[in-house]
């Protein structure tokens, strides 16, 4: 016997949430129409199985858990279907400093036996920059991070 489409849907949310777009590219791959798919998305919507708010939360967290900057956030928001104003509204909520997060991140990759970040040439500095761009940190943070000034000792 066949799975219906919410005995699927149900079974992807118990495992982990979804948005309501990655869900529905999870059922349409698995062969169901266009129309069944929006009705069971619809129907998890209502019972609050699916929300997308709380999604976005969700991955805010685990993005700044992974030592990611907004950029990098964003761009998974995005891939996954969330909209960047709903992700926003769950960044002002959770009070993210993405200055210290940048400048921790820096600290955990690149400080040395006292916890501080020693002064390097310009090509090694480049390569940490990047390593922080591709974190998803921008200009301003990625400096703040790789300022020698203001190390905490106590890392």
């Amino acid at each position: 016997m066949a799975a219906s489409c919410q005995d699927i849907a149900v079974g992807l949310l118990a495992r982990r949430d979804h948005s309501a777009h990655e869900l529905a590219q999870k059922l349409s791959q698995r062969g169901f129409d266009d129309d069944t798919i929006t009705l069971t998305v619809n129907d998890c919507l209502e019972r609050g199985w699916l929300d997308d708010a709380r999604f976005a939360a969700s991955l805010l967290r685990q993005g700044v858990n992974k030592h990611h900057g907004w950029l990098r956030v964003c761009q998974d928001a995005k891939r996954k279907g969330i909209n960047i104003e709903l992700l926003a509204r769950a960044e002002q909520d959770a009070d993210v400093d993405w200055y210290a997060l940048a400048k921790d991140t820096a600290l955990r990759k690149y400080a040395d036996l006292d916890g501080h970040l020693s002064p390097v040439d310009h090509k090694v500095k480049a390569k940490r920059m990047r390593f922080l761009q591709s974190r998803g940190f921008n200009v301003d943070q990625i400096q703040y991070a790789l300022n020698n000034d203001d190390i905490d000792p106590h890392f």
